[in-house]
């Protein structure tokens, strides 16, 4: 059997040596199904993430679909605007170095939930405490400590 080309993924450089099918339709067109469809995309997202070099464009809309995430909540998630993860996808701009490594854990701990979900739900609660964020003045924060353990006064 001949390898098949997933561009369906988004991705150019992705080959599947087997798991799929190819059933030719009645009209001359061909219908393609791959097996287990999510664990495909499970190994493609852990390769990018210990990927060298940076993440192209593409990467990252392939990560950001896998994630289900808008460019709005992706920009919300690494603190920037949708506009800037727009750049990144056409590849006018590349993706810095900290926001790079922050997609890959974000990434990495959503494929990897067994393993720690901690992570991906720690991004997304401090992204929600920046949105909420209405000003950047810093209040005062008061701390005691109580049996040899500092903690902050309410």
């Amino acid at each position: 059997m001949k390898e098949y080309h997933y561009t369906e993924s988004g991705l150019d450089n992705v080959y599947l040596v087997n798991g799929f099918e190819i059933t030719s339709l009645d009209n001359d067109e061909k219908e393609i199904f791959i097996h287990d469809l999510s664990g495909l995309h499970k190994a493609i997202g852990l390769n990018l993430i210990f990927k060298q070099g940076l993440l192209s464009g593409k990467e990252i809309k392939f990560i950001r679909t896998t994630l289900d995430f808008s460019q709005k909540t992706l920009g919300k998630a690494l603190g920037c605007d949708y506009q800037t993860i727009l750049l990144w996808e056409k590849d006018s701009h590349p993706i810095s170095k900290s926001a790079d490594h922050l997609l890959r854990i974000l990434f990495y701990s959503y494929l990897q939930p067994e393993k720690d979900k901690l992570i991906f739900d720690l991004v997304n609660e401090i992204a929600e405490l920046d949105a909420q964020c209405e000003s950047n003045v810093s209040s005062k924060i008061r701390f005691k400590e109580d049996r040899d353990k500092w903690k902050k006064v309410a």
